[in-house]
């Protein structure tokens, strides 16, 4: 009940908040699954667009169930698996000392998706 009372305050302060779009290339560390929300954990490699301090954290990248109609949703692709190489796309949050996570929901563009190797 906590991660959902958490992910939905989480969800309003992004979706009233004025955020920025980020990039970042990264390992996936596991899954989870909410009421609600449901993505994946990511530990950051490399930073293509945002701050660099996100390097070396795990950041969680998700997508919820708001209305897509307002909020269009990104995608996740359903074939990663941990430990896999991923590349991200989304809406960086901040949770204040340095901490982020990065929401799909706001664009169709927005991914989560395996990196070719």
């Amino acid at each position: 009940m906590r991660l959902y009372l958490l992910l939905m305050a989480l969800l309003i302060l992004s979706l009233s908040a004025c955020a920025e779009d980020t990039r970042f290339d990264g390992q996936a560390l596991w899954d989870f699954q909410s009421i609600g929300a449901w993505g994946w954990y990511i530990s950051v490699d490399r930073v293509i667009d945002g701050p660099t301090d996100m390097v070396g954290q795990n950041i969680s990248v998700y997508l919820t169930s708001a209305n897509p109609a307002k909020y269009p949703p990104g995608s996740i692709d359903p074939n990663i698996k941990i430990g896999d190489k991923v590349s991200v796309y989304g809406s960086l949050q901040s949770g204040g000392s340095g901490n982020y996570h990065v929401l799909l929901v706001g664009s169709g563009d927005y991914f989560i998706k395996l990196i070719d190797q």
